[in-house]
């Protein structure tokens, strides 16, 4: 989605998603509302990140290599 990023910026949008889904999945499981247990919680809101970071980080764009052209200078 976000396409080639810098090192740095990918790792920081893996671990943005994956908390913000862990969070979401604890609070599913801590709600009594809702028939989840904590751990069930956990686990989906860890599957779910997982999910949201490859869909985020990934380039679903096929892209040809471009080739680095070297001019040498004979003299």
């Amino acid at each position: 989605m976000f396409g080639p990023l810098p090192t740095l910026h990918r790792l920081v949008l893996v671990l943005a998603a994956l908390v913000v889904c862990l969070g979401i999945g604890f609070w599913f499981g801590a709600m009594p509302e809702i028939p989840l247990n904590l751990r069930v919680g956990l686990l989906a809101g860890a599957a779910t990140g997982v999910a949201a970071a490859f869909a985020l980080v990934h380039d679903f764009h096929h892209r040809q290599a471009r080739t680095a052209r070297v001019r040498r200078r004979h003299g």
